[in-house]
């Protein structure tokens, strides 16, 4: 059943893509007026700027592309939800846009072009790559400036609006307290040897070493894969239920025999010490804690302005039949710059 849920998923991830890629080529020759293809026409409008039908199902094959169309279970609930989707993200990049402006904050044109340098320099090995990325895009060099422009303007708006986060000592001491038996406890276990091998007669051969008398650093040789050489590695109690069950019951400093926690992999080992259970004091991570809480303040934020960004823009539906039919909450979506072909 399984399986049989697997390929339909898949088959139907197929039919949206090429119904997506369809309906896209047939408004790409509508416009053009050539014989056979459909009218474009404005689905949306957002500030009063439209949102072509076109541009709209490039968005949402990207959004597609994106998500590998997982956790689909069918095209009349699925692809109305990615329109909404599609035209949040509008909508927010359209607000964005006009409350950058409203804010008076500016990007020269020296600013966006070092930074696309920056970026060039660091993501591609020449230059010429770069301009081979952006030629295999379909995007110009002065579209891609301004793009990144535009995503300056908008992070500094995000700046603005964050403000001054600061987090108090008790803050960080209740978090401490609160997230101590999780984040801060290394549990009961033990420091192990290990030697993994690729064969059951090379690790018989080595654990013989060690039975007469051998050191381990001096025995972990020939066709081992892994190992141990020096210090031992600490494990919890519970891996001694899984897989390093054959050492449990060992005394400390007992041979293990040969056993094989997977498939092919052949492995001696040796318990040395054992650790208790133990926390990591809040003077060690209390700078690690304060750092965690602003940015999570900042997040929360952020979160709150951008999806302030989607109420607060006007958004008119003009073809009600792409979208879900209940009125849909709005669902978190990142800004991002303007896709190619936004009209």
């Amino acid at each position: 059943m399984n399986k049989l849920r697997n390929h339909v998923k898949w088959i139907l991830w197929v039919i949206v893509v090429a119904f997506l890629a369809s309906t896209f080529f047939m408004y790409e020759t509508g416009r053009g007026g050539g014989s056979g293809g459909l009218e474009d026409y404005a689905a949306a409008e957002v500030n009063g700027r439209p949102l072509m039908r076109s541009a709209l199902d490039q968005r949402v094959r990207l959004l597609l592309a994106e998500s590998g169309g997982r956790d689909m279970a069918s095209i009349d609930l699925y692809l109305p939800y990615l329109y909404q989707t599609a035209l949040n993200q509008y909508a927010m990049e359209r607000q964005m846009e006009q409350e950058v402006r409203d804010s008076g904050i500016t990007v020269s044109d020296a600013e966006a072009d070092q930074v696309m340098k920056e970026y060039a320099d660091q993501a591609f090995p020449t230059r010429e790559a770069f301009y081979q990325y952006l030629e295999r895009r379909g995007e110009k060099l002065e579209d891609y400036r301004r793009n990144i422009a535009r995503q300056m303007a908008s992070e500094r708006l995000l700046q603005q609006s964050v403000g001054p986060v600061n987090v108090g000592g008790d803050e960080a001491r209740e978090f401490y307290e609160n997230m101590k038996a999780f984040a801060f406890r290394q549990p009961a276990g033990f420091n192990v040897n290990l030697a993994r091998f690729s064969s059951e007669a090379g690790a018989e051969r080595f654990r013989g070493l060690l039975l007469g008398g051998v050191e381990w650093a001096d025995a972990a040789s020939g066709d081992v894969v892994s190992a141990d050489r020096v210090t031992a590695s600490y494990f919890p109690e519970s891996v001694f239920d899984g897989a390093l069950s054959p050492l449990k019951s060992l005394d400390l400093g007992v041979v293990s025999p040969v056993f094989e926690p997977s498939s092919g992999d052949f492995t001696v080992g040796i318990k040395r010490e054992a650790v208790e259970e133990k926390f990591t004091p809040y003077d060690e991570v209390s700078a690690d804690v304060s750092a965690w809480l602003i940015q999570q303040k900042k997040r929360e934020v952020i979160n709150e302005f951008t999806q302030g960004l989607l109420t607060r823009a006007k958004i008119v539906i003009h073809d009600k039949t792409l979208f879900p039919s209940e009125s849909p909450e709005l669902l978190p979506v990142a800004v991002s710059a303007d896709v190619n072909g936004d009209s």
